[in-house]
């Protein structure tokens, strides 16, 4: 498959906002800013592997203003505010280039850093919302505080993001047309198939959709079926929910063609096991 090797790291939202002129629109919709130069905008994500949730998905400095962390979440994560402190360290740490200078007396000044989740799961959240490091101290504690706002981004809902933002419109519509076809009842490949041609018609995600739509369908299918395992071992507290997941995971990097070394890293599985998967594809 086209590229995909060179980018299966990447999540449909990363890959998609790892774009200076879109993160900036999207910057300027959370900031309410007006930034409009995509030059003034360096990305310094945190690097990871494939569904490694440790690493952030988006961060950004803007003309040395602000470091903004975009988390894109399926699900609520109460943890996101001490999940932000650690990547906050790390990317002011990265910023600091001499570390003598940390025993200096003079003041080290950093960007102003601003934190936010997109949530576009199935739970009801409200449209935005507020989430304190200091509620894992039951709010005793002025000492060290970090606060994420949450945004619901939802296809369908009043969310202003959306509209101050056209990418993160598009984004939406993609996701909300893949929830539609796996209500109707579609195996979730053909599901992801349906919304991306969908929005091939409709001049959704743009340019970027035609480069990299069999990217996209594949990333998608992953992503899904990552989120059916976790599914099943919170529902269900089997191993066997957990592995039937991973497995399916498994056959959808084999299909991209990705190499059994590779696959064995992602997911634990053995190369005999890996090979049998294998092997049931050409049957």
């Amino acid at each position: 498959m086209t590229n995909f090797n060179a980018q299966y790291r990447d999540s449909v939202f990363r890959s998609y906002f790892n774009d200076p002129m879109r993160l900036l629109s999207l910057c300027n919709a959370v900031l309410d800013t007006k930034y409009d130069n995509p030059n003034e905008l360096n990305i310094n994500t945190l690097e990871g592997i494939f569904f490694d949730k440790q690493k952030n998905d988006i961060s950004c400095t803007i003309d040395n203003h602000f470091l903004i962390l975009v988390e894109h979440q399926t699900t609520v994560n109460e943890n996101m505010p001490f999940r932000c402190l650690s990547y906050v360290a790390e990317l002011l740490n990265n910023l600091v280039k001499n570390k003598n200078k940390l025993y200096y007396k003079g003041l080290i000044k950093f960007p102003k850093p601003k934190f936010f989740v997109l949530y576009n799961g199935d739970k009801n959240e409200p449209l935005q919302r507020k989430m304190r490091l200091s509620d894992a101290f039951d709010g005793d504690s002025n000492s060290l505080e970090l606060i994420v706002t949450a945004f619901n981004i939802n296809y369908g809902l009043p969310q202003p993001l959306l509209k101050h933002c056209h990418y993160l419109n598009d984004y939406s519509i993609l996701v909300g047309k893949v929830k539609e076809g796996i209500k109707l009842g579609l195996p979730s490949r053909k599901a992801i198939s349906r919304a991306v041609k969908f929005c091939l018609n409709n001049n959704i995600m743009g340019e970027y959709l035609v480069k990299h739509a069999e990217e996209v369908l594949n990333m998608l299918a992953l992503e899904w079926n990552m989120d059916d395992a976790l599914q099943a071992r919170f529902d269900e507290g089997r191993d066997e929910g957990i592995n039937a997941g991973i497995e399916s995971v498994a056959l959808n990097m084999i299909r991209s063609g990705m190499n059994v070394d590779k696959i064995k890293e992602l997911t634990q599985l053995s190369s005999e096991r890996i090979q049998e998967l294998a092997c049931s594809l050409t049957k």
